[in-house]
């Protein structure tokens, strides 16, 4: 009986391989450069493709500047599905994955392999074919380490890059050594012979430096490849069909999952494509009466090979506390023809996916709902609001966590393509600036639903460098059809008191809250003399705003 588990290589390879720009790992110390490479002065197309030599570095000196590259090698020969394992480089570490879909093409004369899916870190699947050569006795296959693969954008720079096996020094600092990759090819199954005398090997992308050091962008450890076995037909919508939009609502661990997809109904044949948690792929039931059942054993392509797998729990558990599950026959939902409604409210049924008998992720307790289309919405408060400075004073930062969802205050969907949100200081609307957050290119007030600098906002999260403020709030923010509505303020204080301000709505301008503009700002200490600026510990703030106003509140400076 297999374990009920979410498996953790899987998750963060697939989370690795969509990140839009690499991050390279520090082997940046100078080595000796291999003749056949020189050192990269120029880095542009034309460069793709070839092997490199100085006379080939010369040739395109002149050549345009460089542009991200996505197809590269268009694979010769007849493409065989084939499943990689190995241990990957992810943003989590070094994790072991298997099963992972990998596309190789073998060139009919028998003289050349393309691989679709050597490097997910770095690539999409079949996004790059990294091409090899066969011997001939076709016990090997030899990928050059001067062929130069695609060109890789990284902070705004353009890398060309290669393939190669690269030996560190005793240190695991210093590249020793850059040689081609050589797979064992023993019939069928292609692999990387293990070679445990040299623990600091590793198979990787790398480009040179401008000073001729090496940077590792993306590696994997110990590869192999075996023919994917099993069957490869993905469902498929008939010719013509045209799906309805629908919102599923579902949980996977307590935690609520709402995501807009498609159903498509041809007679009896029913057609969803969000079932299958973690894999936007079609899965084909029978409706019979008021109940649509979804038989098991479906294939659902992607970058790994998944089999459609519902189950039952009852609490069992095995030796080591994981649930074990009971493999169900097929999924069932129930249809409300008058709602137009599928569901299936069952928390111990499930709606899962498998690769090779392990379960990789699972949801319940689905509603399927017809979407209505975007229109104008109050959106739901802001939620899980927490300040904390405790554990980043050293970087002098307060970090503000919230949670907020694509739903109304009806608790039904709405689009966050047009869902914003506001930061609160002291009740006053907060513009986030270059200054504070140095990601920014410009002065930002209004955030967008999703939006990070990939540094201090993500969406839940805010890292702010400010000294004076007594509390940080959220406000949710809505706009269809030229109507904005707005959720209420909620706020919380470092002592985790959270205040809800109610929001009246249908108020033009920025805000329903209005932000006044503050034209004077004194600070006192706690007797009352005026201070020239802040001191740590407890400070008394006096505010006076253009309308003449004032306003004054006491703050904590680190």
């Amino acid at each position: 009986m297999k374990k009920f588990l979410l498996l953790i290589a899987a998750t963060t390879l697939a989370l690795s391989a969509v990140a839009a720009t690499p991050k390279r790992a520090s082997l940046t110390k100078e080595v000796e450069t291999p003749v056949s490479i020189q050192k990269l002065e120029v880095r542009n197309h034309s460069l793709i493709g070839q092997n490199l030599s100085a006379a080939d570095k010369n040739q395109n000196a002149q050549v345009a500047g460089p542009r991200r590259v996505k197809a590269v090698n268009a694979p010769e020969g007849t493409v065989k599905h084939y499943t990689m394992s190995a241990y990957v480089n992810t943003m989590f570490g070094l994790m072991y994955a298997s099963g992972v879909a990998s596309d190789i093409s073998f060139t009919d004369d028998g003289t050349k392999v393309y691989f679709g899916n050597m490097f997910t870190g770095a690539f999409y699947p079949n996004e790059v074919w990294i091409p090899g050569n066969i011997s001939t006795d076709g016990s090997s296959i030899t990928i050059p380490h001067d062929y130069a693969l695609a060109e890789l954008e990284y902070d705004g720079e353009m890398f060309t890059v290669f393939a190669a096996e690269l030996i560190l020094d005793e240190s695991g600092a210093n590249v020793a050594d850059v040689k081609d990759i050589v797979f064992k090819k023993d019939g069928d199954l292609i692999y990387l012979e293990d070679d445990e005398a040299n623990p600091q090997r590793y198979v990787g992308i790398y480009d040179y430096e401008a000073d001729g050091s090496i940077a590792l962008w993306d590696y994997a450890l110990l590869i192999s490849y075996e023919p994917y076995e099993g069957e490869a037909e993905a469902v498929v919508l008939p010719e013509g069909a045209e799906p309805a939009e629908f919102i599923y609502y579902s949980y996977v661990d307590f935690d609520r999952v709402i995501e807009k997809g498609k159903v498509y109904v041809d007679g009896n044949d029913v057609y969803m494509n969000r079932l299958a948690p973690g894999v936007d792929a079609w899965l084909k039931g029978t409706k019979d009466g008021n109940k649509v059942t979804f038989p098991a054993g479906q294939f659902l392509p992607g970058d790994f090979y998944f089999y459609y797998y519902p189950f039952y729990v009852d609490g069992t558990t095995d030796e080591s506390g994981y649930l074990i599950p009971f493999p169900s026959d097929a999924y069932v939902l129930d249809y409300d023809p008058e709602t137009g409604i599928y569901s299936n409210l069952d928390a111990t049924q499930y709606s899962g996916i498998s690769a090779e008998g392990d379960l990789y992720d699972y949801i319940n307790q689905f509603e399927i709902k017809p979407y209505a289309g975007d229109k104008p919405a109050v959106p739901s408060d802001p939620y899980d609001l927490s300040l904390s400075d405790e554990y980043l004073s050293y970087f002098g930062e307060y970090f503000l966590s919230y949670m907020l969802d694509p739903l109304d205050v009806n608790g039904e969907y709405i689009n966050p393509e047009y869902l914003s949100y506001y930061i609160y200081m002291d009740e006053e609307i907060y513009t986030l600036t270059p200054d504070v957050f140095p990601s920014l290119d410009e002065e930002m007030t209004l955030i967008p639903y999703g939006f990070t600098d990939g540094w201090s906002i993500v969406n839940g999260a805010l890292f702010i460098a400010e000294d004076l403020f007594t509390s940080l709030g959220v406000q949710a923010v809505y706009t269809v059809d030229g109507v904005t509505n707005y959720s209420n303020v909620v706020s919380v204080d470092l002592e985790g008191n959270v205040t809800v301000i109610p929001a009246p709505q249908g108020i033009d301008g920025l805000n329903n809250v209005a932000a006044k503009q503050i034209t004077s700002v004194a600070v006192y200490d706690t007797e009352g003399r005026r201070l020239d600026v802040a001191r740590q510990g407890v400070n008394i703030v006096k505010m006076v705003a253009a309308d003449g106003s004032v306003k004054t509140v006491k703050m904590f400076k680190k």
